[in-house]
């Protein structure tokens, strides 16, 4: 099993890791209260732009993982 590795980050915007050979994207939002972390795991063709054009490829992404929080992994800071 891989450790889960940081690729890059701007903080309280977007964490993106690394693990098994999947990129995992983690939005961090205030709320609802405690506060959540979004996960989403990039699909294929989603990995393979990222790879190709870095963070600006996932930027609908993670505006879509804002808005439409609860139709993604939540992880609660508590």
């Amino acid at each position: 099993m891989n450790k889960k590795k940081l690729l890059e980050k701007k903080d309280w915007e977007y964490y993106v890791f690394e693990e098994d050979s999947n990129i995992e994207l983690s939005v961090p939002i205030p709320n609802p209260s405690p506060g959540f972390d979004i996960i989403y795991i990039l699909d294929e063709s989603e990995k393979e732009m990222y790879l190709h054009t870095g963070i600006k490829a996932l930027e609908d992404r993670i505006e879509d993982m804002k808005i439409n929080f609860s139709n993604y992994k939540m992880n609660s800071w508590r």
